[in-house]
């Protein structure tokens, strides 16, 4: 599956990505958008800077997380043209084989929360989940080691964290690309994916460790806990996209995971489809 966040720009990295996941040589089964077409998710937006240009892959499942861009403006357009378009049923849905369980949550309907009763929901796909492991999927973060989220979805999911139940997080909204230490509490291991198509400039951040140049030269910044949040590895460097500001930006990408048996291996990868990160996880 290829998962893209913040992505709906129709500009800078984000056609490099589309067109890189379109000709991969792979057969995906997934493609997940994180959420966010800007700047207001308005038909034309929705038409222009997303439809438009998203991957097309024949075999593949296509699900959009609602999100806060798009709420801007109603929703209209993310319910009644990207849904119809992905022959999605509703914001939040739920995909599973035999050893995973993949739920995609609406935490912008109203932001930051689990409205409609998708928190039973998801407590009733988790107890009939048998020994499939659960990963989650949403537009806000859980948590952040850069800002202070709000903590209503730590709250509503209190007891789904606290006994392990869910495997990983994978979310948008806040644009970078960082993969956190799995949690010391939660034992999740916590993934932002925000950094997919919009320019963000690139952080004032001395802390921790840097790797050496990568892929188009970017970086890796190994940091520590900070305030109960895990620390992990933060994707810097510059943006070859973003014309004549390329240092000021960092990068934009996206992210492939693919699932074998128990086992998952993810992969960052470049707006040009080269590799930046690999590992499998357990």
């Amino acid at each position: 599956m290829a998962i893209l966040g913040d992505w709906g720009t129709g500009l800078y990295g984000a056609p490099a990505c589309a067109q890189s996941i379109e000709k991969d040589a792979n057969d995906y089964g997934l493609l997940l958008h994180l959420g966010d077409v800007y700047y207001s998710g308005t038909d034309k937006e929705i038409n222009d800077r997303f439809l438009g240009l998203w991957p097309k892959k024949p075999n593949a499942i296509n699900r959009a997380c609602n999100s806060n861009h798009e709420m801007y403006t109603g929703g209209y357009a993310y319910f009644d043209r990207t849904l119809t378009a992905f022959n999605q049923p509703a914001s939040y849905f739920a995909l599973q084989n035999d050893h995973w369980l993949l739920v995609g949550l609406d935490s912008a309907y109203k932001e930051w929360e689990l409205v409609n009763d998708q928190v039973g929901w998801l407590k009733g796909l988790i107890a009939n989940a048998g020994d499939r492991k659960v990963v989650l999927f949403s537009h806000h973060q859980l948590f952040s080691w850069m800002e202070t989220p709000k903590s209503k979805m730590q709250s509503a999911l209190g007891d789904l964290l606290t006994n392990k139940k869910i495997y990983g997080w994978y979310w948008g909204h806040e644009h970078r690309c960082m993969l956190y230490d799995r949690h010391p509490q939660f034992g999740i291991y916590g993934r932002c994916v925000g950094h997919s198509g919009y320019p963000y400039f690139t952080d004032k951040n001395n802390a921790g460790t840097v790797s050496a140049p990568g892929q188009q030269g970017s970086v890796w910044r190994t940091v520590g806990m900070k305030n109960m949040v895990p620390g992990g590895m933060i994707l810097e460097g510059p943006n070859p996209y973003v014309k004549d500001h390329e240092k000021e930006y960092g990068p934009n990408g996206y992210m492939t995971l693919e699932l074998d048996g128990n086992r998952i291996n993810e992969i960052v990868q470049m707006p040009d489809g080269s590799r930046a990160y690999e590992r499998e996880i357990v």
